[in-house]
């Protein structure tokens, strides 16, 4: 009888210690969770300085008069009335502008052929329509 007791208590420490060590084991999944939340921290920590970055360019976009001017002529590259723009480019930025500029369609001469079917399903705008419920009642009478 104590030997039964001895194999079946054997047994349930065996059990036991293939949940915690075994291939779907506690420990696993625990070192797995670390290594994704040190990945996440990383991440946030990321986010985070970006957030200071953005707080910082909104402060002074409220509170500078000059920031708005600043930032359309650094990247919209807008200028004055009386001034001219010079921008100087590598070749890289320069070679990236021509294949951006090369991908985009010609609006100006479509290459669509007289005749040629349409190429989208023309749907009736809501702007026509109006639901069952949002229609306005008939007419009581007609007026003449």
């Amino acid at each position: 009888m104590t030997r039964i007791f001895i194999v079946i208590l054997a047994a349930g420490i065996v059990a036991v210690g293939m949940r915690l060590v075994g291939p779907d084991g506690v420990w696993y999944r625990t070192m797995e969770l670390e290594k994704a939340i040190a990945l996440q921290q990383a991440e946030n920590a990321k986010q985070r300085l970006r957030n200071e970055e953005l707080a910082a360019e909104l402060y002074s976009l409220e509170n500078r008069s000059g920031a708005i001017e600043e930032k359309a002529r650094r990247e919209l590259f807008m200028v004055k009335a009386d001034e001219v723009l010079f921008r100087i480019e590598t070749t890289e930025e320069y070679s990236a502008r021509n294949r951006q500029l090369s991908e985009m369609p010609d609006y100006g001469a479509p290459d669509i052929a007289p005749g040629a079917e349409p190429t989208f399903d023309p749907k009736k705008a809501d702007l026509y329509h109006a639901p069952k419920h949002l229609r306005a009642p008939p007419a009581r009478g007609k007026r003449e």
